[in-house]
């Protein structure tokens, strides 16, 4: 398999990140299975636009309910 291409407009190539200790911290689990995840809030998607609105979601007011949070895109 090979490596993803690094988009045209990005400022670092992959092995810039690869090498980077600051990224590559990133590639390190900070949380196990279990542990809370860390507090955040982020705004509410307009469901017309899909810009973002003035409401805003807080993980805080989720405690207590199961919670599935989804990085990427369905695209």
């Amino acid at each position: 398999m090979s490596a993803p291409k690094t988009p045209s407009d990005s400022p670092l190539t992959l092995e810039d990140v690869m090498s980077s200790p600051t990224y590559g911290s990133l590639m390190t689990p900070e949380l196990a299975p279990g542990d809370p995840a860390f507090l955040f809030d982020l705004p509410l998607l307009d469901p017309e636009s899909h810009l973002p609105s003035d409401e805003r979601v807080r993980l805080a007011d989720l405690a207590g309910r199961p919670v599935a949070l989804v990085f990427g895109s369905y695209t």
